[in-house]
């Protein structure tokens, strides 16, 4: 179940309730299409727990199902289409960064003199 969070300045930022009715907050990254379906990626707001040896930044990636007004979210059970999916969200949001980056560098060459 996906709640919008209105706690944070930053939209981006949403609540999921697990199946257990816990929540858990994570940033929005991106809404993408592949292969005609819907995937969301989501990084977590909060520090891993104490003793969780991962460091790297964790994403979630998940597919949006249902229509507009009553969409869920299922976890990628096939470790091959996770595998394409993340490979398609790296590539979009490389792009994106790298046009963000491109968009500050143009703004810092147009200054009035």
């Amino acid at each position: 179940m996906i709640e919008e969070s209105n706690n944070y300045d930053d939209d981006s930022v949403v609540t999921l309730v697990d199946e257990d009715g816990k929540s858990l907050k994570f940033e929005h990254l991106m809404t993408f299409e592949y292969k005609g379906e819907w995937y969301i990626a989501l990084a977590p707001v909060e520090a891993p727990e104490e003793g969780d040896e991962d460091e790297g930044e964790e994403i979630a990636i998940y597919h949006i199902v249902g229509d507009e007004d009553n969409e869920e979210l299922e976890t990628i059970e096939d470790d091959a289409l996770l595998d394409e999916v993340f490979a398609e969200f790296c590539n979009r949001y490389e792009d994106f960064e790298d046009a963000d980056e491109a968009a500050k560098l143009d703004g810092d060459g147009d200054e009035e003199e």
